[in-house]
């Protein structure tokens, strides 16, 4: 087979079409028939607007391996080239995000800002005069900063331990009054939230049945009565005809038996008539007490029966505080015993109760025993049913020293606090006596005085003869 040129050419082919002058349309006439003669079509030759078509040895990889699909009959194959922008698109997006979201500091702490170079500049500079000029001194005494309300003054003071206990309001004195008899209900003069007195009508029943009733029951008596004198009379002649022996002895006893029946049926209709005038007054319903209508359970026109509810009352002048404490404080808990409370509604005012009795068993699965205190209410601020929240003094100490716990430190010399004196603080030995209102503060039996200024807060990096400086004084 004969080699050919960069052409694609023959050596004979070229000498014969050297002489031409279009050397770029003879090579298209020669192969025209080479595609007419059922030789393979490029993508070129099926499309005659696509340009000339490649020779075999110019055909890269992807150029080759479209022809053979060509040839197979097989459509060719799309391209992937988004497929790489999404990839760049999407680091692209991330990058951005990381940049937004810290990168850029991260990139700002890597490269020294000009400052930072000026600064290092400086700070290299001074470290080199100080060393010219024989910096051999000793580095600056270090001074903490400390805040005014990390500083206290010793005060004596009065010292308390307490519990706490929540609760609710209930009068200490209330009654549901309910009827007594059976009647019609003619008038109710009082609503819900009425004051009232003791003694002041509620409700008035109808009387007009109720005398009717007492009517009957005293002329009964007054007929029973009539007969008994008569069968004293009676008796008392029938005693006299004995004595002269004209009458029999069963005569006496007879007239025996009949006054006897007639008194026992005097005194029960007494007793009835004492009834009916009992139910009169019943008929109209008063105030056992001074206190306010709480509730209101009839109309005028009713009918009630016996214990029918009427009317509520409760005196609001002295309010029952239930309160629930942990049972691990009934050792410590007596009769009579201060409570400190606030109640919600009220604001920020404050009230004082005592503690009135003690439950002797503990609420059910709970483990809180139930505390009973009275709390005088003269100015009718608190209602029942309100939400009390207060503290059971247990046990109380006045003019102690006592300061927070937070500010006795230890060690191996024993407790001490950190006491300011000038510009500096200096350990301050102490005694502490014991701990009050749960461990809060600490009594100091010894080692400080009214006026002495402490640190009071746990500033652990604060140690003893450090100076200082109060930031704002």
């Amino acid at each position: 087979m004969a080699k050919k040129d960069k052409a694609g050419k023959t050596p004979a082919e070229a000498e014969a079409q050297a002489p031409q002058a279009t050397p770029r349309v003879a090579p298209r006439e020669a192969d025209a028939p080479q595609a007419e003669g059922g030789g393979a079509m490029t993508g070129a030759d099926a499309h005659p607007g696509a340009g000339p078509a490649k020779p075999d040895w110019a055909l890269n990889r992807r150029e080759r391996r479209a022809r053979a699909r060509a040839e197979a009959g097989l459509p060719p194959k799309k391209r992937r080239g988004w497929l790489v922008v999404l990839i760049l698109l999407a680091l692209l997006l991330a990058g951005g995000w990381w940049y937004r979201s810290g990168g850029a500091e991260v990139l700002a702490a890597m490269t020294p800002s000009e400052e930072g170079e000026e600064v290092a500049a400086a700070a290299t500079e001074n470290a080199a005069s100080e060393s010219a000029t024989g910096a051999s001194e000793e580095p600056a005494e270090q001074v903490m900063q400390l805040l005014e309300s990390e500083l206290t003054e010793v005060q004596p003071i009065r010292l308390r331990e307490t519990v706490k206990a929540t609760g609710a309001l209930s009068p200490s004195q209330q009654a549901a009054i309910s009827a007594e008899v059976s009647a019609r209900v003619t008038e109710v003069p009082v609503r819900s939230g009425d004051s009232v007195a003791a003694g002041d009508m509620l409700v008035q029943l109808d009387i007009e049945s109720l005398t009717n009733q007492l009517d009957q029951q005293r002329a009964s008596a007054e007929a029973t009565r009539a007969q008994l004198r008569l069968a004293q009379t009676q008796l008392d002649r029938t005693r006299s005809l004995l004595g002269r022996g004209l009458t029999p002895e069963s005569e006496l006893d007879a007239g025996q038996a009949n006054v006897d029946q007639l008194a026992a049926s005097l005194a029960a209709q007494e007793k009835a008539v004492a009834n009916a005038e009992e139910n009169l007054e019943h008929a109209r319903v008063t105030a056992p007490f001074d206190g306010v209508v709480s509730s209101r359970a009839v109309d005028p026109g009713s009918y009630v029966s016996i214990g029918s509810p009427l009317v509520s009352l409760v005196d609001l002048t002295t309010l029952e505080f239930e309160a629930a404490v942990p049972v691990r404080y009934t050792p410590r808990l007596v009769a009579g015993q201060r409570v400190e409370l606030t109640v919600e509604g009220v604001g920020t005012k404050g009230f004082t109760g005592t503690v009135d009795r003690i439950a002797p068993v503990a609420i059910e699965g709970t483990r809180m025993l139930p505390v009973y205190v009275s709390i005088e209410n003269p100015d009718g601020l608190l209602r029942g049913g309100m939400f009390a929240a207060g503290r059971v003094v247990l046990e109380e100490k006045e003019a102690a020293i006592g300061v927070p716990a937070d500010a006795v430190r230890e060690d191996e010399a024993g407790t001490y606090v950190l006491k300011r004196e000038d510009d500096r603080v200096i350990r301050q030995g102490v005694e502490v006596a014991r701990s009050w209102e749960g461990g809060r503060i600490a009594e100091i039996a010894s080692g400080l005085t009214a006026g002495d200024v402490i640190v009071s807060q746990p500033l652990e990096q604060l140690r003893p003869d450090t100076k200082i400086l109060v930031v704002g004084e």
